[in-house]
């Protein structure tokens, strides 16, 4: 019976939808039934996914399958196959489809044929790059009684490398994780179904990840080329396999790329295309969240439409942030697919055009990476239900669901690492507010880091100065491979003058009891206490800084400081001075910083000479 549910009934389910998908999607009147069957037919992918044991065989029959029962759609969803045929039919009369737009006077005599009243955008000129021109040419050939001949011998080009990249993409993952890829429905829907030109940049993507595995950089510079002129972006690809095999392995890529576009080159070319580009940038606007976001924020704030700026602007941080991208890989050395993942990542992030097939090179790139992409798995399969733009149907809904879901599967799974990164980057600046202090006469220099958290701070303090280094908290934290000790507040189970030095970094504000605390580190310590908190002048500013201090150490510490959350006791300087005298501590040094509603101070005390006795809390 287990075995029924989960194995048996999504497949047939898979089945019934997909096939019931060729045939819905013929008429752009049933795109809510297209919809809730792309649902239907991802919801037993993902059970077959979860708790199917298909072996690689089945999967690749239903995937060929599959593919054949949705070949026979016409472009009903989308209007671009009418403009591969007619690029193509450009070449065909011996004319550079990068020389005028398909309204121009000059096409009059291709004017005249049944296609041209169903292109989309004739007033641009054609933005599709050389490899794809070279596949329009081709299909263009098969030109005889109606533009219907020369889609299909497009789509069967297309349709026949999709299939070949998933036969490589068998050798490369498990069929379980093929499952996400191969049986997708988006993917079926947009290869299969609608024949776009992402099904040929899929099989050069994932020939790329393929030769880099095994060290074939040359050829995979090569593939990276075709790539780029399937869809411009790959170009962006080639930093990343420059810093795995070095220009030696990069220049048959360059002089591949070279070739491609030498049958296309003249004069005009590059302002056309560009001017394209950008008319494309600033004029259309689809499924795309952060642009959305930020123009309907804009607008609230001025009451002016953004949009025309915006485009332009969230493109040109793409291009600055791609930098960080090169250096985050030199640094981290990236996997290949994740450094490609993370570049059209950031791309389709602040594109102002998200199309579902634009979305099918991130779905290949996660399930090479292990299915690590659930956020983009999540926005390709809303991004099916966009397409009820078309027929007056919940478009938002789905653009909400889509981003929305995205935006809480980043945060789940990126979150804890990216906290850390934050906790390491302030770490250092803790560290180097008391650098200046750190240095005694003795060598090698004993710390205690009191209140340690995570024990960044004392890392800091170990790999920059070499000292040896005891971590020490009432919880533990510690993400650090240095010595941790669970220490009570009132006592630490160290004898009279053991630490050169004790470090408390904004520690005793969260203690049931300061002056304990304080009397146990002057205790241990012989040689200086460093004393940092955060200090305030007003009631407001006290306000603000219990506030702030709650809200950073509940999302840090995910309820381990509760009890610290409950027990908050700033005081002001001289609160402190007052404090450090009560027990005999002489300030060696004070210094102030920070913002105007916190301000760090920062104390170096010298234990008195007859180390202080408190009694343990009750």
């Amino acid at each position: 019976m287990q075995h029924l549910f989960r194995v048996w009934l999504p497949l047939v389910g898979l089945c019934g939808a997909t096939l019931a998908l060729g045939v819905a999607a013929q008429d752009r009147s049933l795109l809510p039934l297209v919809v809730g069957l792309v649902f239907a037919a991802g919801m037993c992918c993902l059970v077959l996914w979860r708790w199917a044991s298909l072996s690689m065989r089945t999967i690749l029959f239903y995937a060929v399958v599959f593919r054949i029962a949705l070949f026979g759609l016409p472009p009903s969803l989308s209007d671009d196959a009418y403009r591969y045929v007619w690029d193509g039919l450009v070449q065909q009369q011996g004319v550079n489809p990068y020389r005028y737009p398909p309204r121009d006077p000059a096409l009059a005599t291709l004017q005249d044929l049944p296609i041209y009243e169903k292109l989309n955008s004739p007033e641009f000129i054609s933005v599709y790059p050389p490899v794809s021109q070279l596949l329009f040419r081709t299909g263009a050939l098969f030109y005889v009684r109606g533009w219907w001949q020369s889609h299909y011998a497009i789509k069967g080009l297309l349709v026949l490398a999709e299939l070949l990249a998933v036969f490589l993409l068998a050798r490369m993952v498990s069929a379980r994780l093929l499952i996400l890829y191969a049986l997708n429905p988006l993917v079926l829907l947009e290869t299969a179904g609608q024949a776009h030109t992402e099904s040929f940049l899929v099989l050069m993507l994932v020939l790329v990840v393929y030769l880099v595995r095994y060290q074939r950089g040359r050829w995979a510079s090569v593939c990276l080329a075709v790539a780029g002129w399937v869809k411009l972006f790959p170009f962006f690809f080639f930093p990343f396999l420059w810093r795995r095999f070095g220009w030696r392995a990069v220049w048959p890529g360059t002089g591949v790329a070279a070739a491609l576009a030498l049958p296309f080159a003249a004069p005009y070319v590059l302002s056309n295309v560009v001017g394209s580009l950008d008319l494309y940038a600033r004029y259309f606007e689809f499924n795309a969240g952060l642009y959305y976001g930020l123009k309907e924020m804009l607008r609230w704030y001025t009451g002016d439409d953004w949009s025309k700026q915006l485009g332009p602007l969230l493109r040109t941080v793409f291009l600055v942030g791609l930098p960080l991208l090169y250096a985050l890989d030199f640094r981290y050395n990236w996997p290949v697919a994740r450094a490609m993942l993370f570049t059209i990542g950031g791309y389709l992030v602040l594109t102002t055009t998200v199309h579902p097939w634009y979305l099918l090179s991130v779905i290949v790139l996660c399930v090479l990476l292990g299915a690590t992409g659930w956020h983009w798995l999540w926005l390709g399969l809303c991004s099916a239900g966009t397409y009820l733009l078309y027929s007056g149907g919940p478009y938002w809904s789905f653009v909400t669901a889509g981003w929305g879901g995205w935006t809480l599967l980043v945060t789940w799974r990126y979150w804890p690492r990216l906290l850390q990164s934050i906790m390491m980057v302030r770490a250092r600046s803790k560290y180097r507010w008391i650098r200046p202090y750190l240095s005694t006469a003795r060598r090698p220099l004993h710390v205690l880091d009191l209140g340690c958290a995570e024990g960044y701070v004392g890392q800091q303090i170990r790999e920059s100065l070499g000292a040896s280094v005891v971590l020490a908290d009432v919880t533990d934290m510690n993400r650090t491979q240095l010595p941790f000790t669970r220490v009570p507040e009132d006592h630490l189970p160290w004898e009279s003058g053991t630490y050169d030095v004790v470090v408390l970094c904004l520690v005793l504000h969260h203690t049931k009891d300061a002056e304990a605390v304080l009397c146990e580190a002057l205790r241990v310590c012989r040689g200086r206490v460093i004393v940092v908190e955060s200090t305030y002048s007003s009631p407001s500013q006290l306000r603000l800084l219990t506030f702030f201090d709650k809200l950073a150490n509940r999302t840090r510490s995910s309820g381990k400081m509760k009890a610290q959350e409950r027990q908050l006791h700033f005081r002001t300087v001289a609160g402190w001075r007052a404090i450090f005298a009560k027990f005999g501590a002489r300030i060696l040094a004070e210094e102030k910083r920070g913002a105007s509603f916190a301000t760090q101070a920062v104390f170096v005390l010298q234990p008195p000479a007859v180390k202080p006795k408190f009694p343990k809390l009750r």
